[in-house]
């Protein structure tokens, strides 16, 4: 392994420990385990150009569920403003 990698990879495994517990934080994982995130995620990862098509779309999923599971634990009520869903390309 080579040292800058070394170096990069202990700079980020304290923050890697650091568990967030919070509330929206258990959303927003949930939220990013939707088979369709991890869809369009991995489509991303494989190509620069569907990452950028992607992120709108991606961004807004991620959003929406961690609302709906908030909502679901009652930490935020119900209603409101929709959100908007960014225009396709």
């Amino acid at each position: 392994m080579q040292l800058g990698a070394f170096v990069l990879l202990a700079a980020l495994l304290p923050a890697a420990c650091a568990s967030d517990n919070s509330p929206e934080a258990v959303c927003r994982r949930q939220a990013e385990q939707d088979p369709k995130v991890q869809e369009l995620q991995f489509m991303s990862a494989h190509s620069m150009a569907l990452a950028e098509t992607n992120k709108g779309e991606l961004t807004f999923l991620i959003r929406e569920g961690t609302l709906r599971c908030l909502q679901d634990k009652g930490l935020v009520p119900t209603g409101g403003v929709e959100p908007v869903e960014p225009p396709m390309p």
